[in-house]
């Protein structure tokens, strides 16, 4: 097999620095210890690959879970292709458990108001705010694709319920010049589609290792609807209140919410020069 093409075969996993890299490597192994012998393979294996990475962004599979299968990979000398079948079984398992207990499918929590519940026509069944960035993304399709089995239709009335749920509150990505946002129902981790950054929203800070919480700084919960934003210079998150725009960190930073760059120095929060020469022809005016 030629290298390159299994390079361009593996970058279709829409993986980047050291998930790319990861996978990457779990091809390698795989292909050295002859459990992958041809094109066709790679390209199945790096399909199932990409598929986990978008059930990870969508908070439906731990974000540790790559870890996991490298560690099953390189130190138990497990099959790749076992080690994804194993998964998929495990997952229909739990799901079933879930629709049983009344459990979303996306951040596995209760669903306990019947009004915030959602059925896909597929039987999985999720919080309405947990599907809204979904429906959000279809655009003007009159479809919905389970982010589970892949299962396609929306009833419309359905969708315009979804649509029309006003409570939904929601919250920025902590990175400071990103403007996308997310729905909050207590999930540990938050990736970003749009940056790309992976963060911890139980300790506040960027991407660790499995049960690698800093702990030596005090953080406050996070709750639906919360706003934070990193501070750029001391890597702290500073929360918004009464919708400020600009943010005061504790290392005495202070810097634009819009934005990020420090107070004074961006154009996100200044009047046009013609309010300002309007109040000083009227001050003129008045005052003489």
């Amino acid at each position: 097999m030629n290298i390159y093409t299994i390079i361009e075969f593996i970058k279709l996993s829409e993986q980047r620095g050291i998930e790319l890299l990861i996978d990457t490597l779990i091809i390698g192994i795989e292909i050295g210890r002859k459990n992958i012998e041809n094109q066709n393979q790679i390209k199945l294996m790096v399909e199932q690959l990409t598929t986990l990475k978008k059930k990870i962004d969508l908070n439906i599979y731990s974000p540790f879970l790559r870890d996991e299968i490298f560690d099953r990979v390189l130190n138990k000398n497990e099959k790749l292709d076992d080690i994804l079948i194993d998964l998929q079984l495990e997952f229909q398992r739990q799901s079933k458990i879930k629709q049983q207990s009344n459990i979303c499918e996306i951040c596995n929590q209760p669903i306990n108001n019947l009004n915030e519940k959602f059925n896909a026509q597929c039987k999985h069944q999720f919080h309405q705010q947990c599907v809204t960035p979904l429906i959000q993304a279809i655009g003007n399709n009159n479809c919905f694709k389970c982010p589970l089995c892949g299962y396609t239709t929306l009833q419309q009335e359905l969708e315009r319920q979804i649509k029309d749920n006003h409570n939904i509150k929601r919250s920025c990505c902590p990175t400071p010049q990103c403007t996308k946002q997310f729905s909050y129902l207590g999930q540990e981790i938050y990736r970003c589609q749009e940056c790309g950054k992976k963060y911890c929203l139980k300790c506040q800070s960027q991407g660790h290792l499995v049960n690698q919480c800093n702990n030596s700084i005090k953080t406050a919960k996070f709750e639906m609807g919360d706003n934070y934003k990193e501070c750029p210079r001391c890597k702290l998150w500073v929360k918004q209140i009464n919708d400020e725009k600009t943010l005061h960190c504790t290392c005495q930073y202070i810097f634009c919410f819009g934005c990020g760059q420090k107070e004074g120095t961006c154009s996100c929060n200044k009047a046009p020069v013609g309010i300002f020469q309007s109040l000083a022809w009227i001050k003129r005016k008045i005052i003489g």
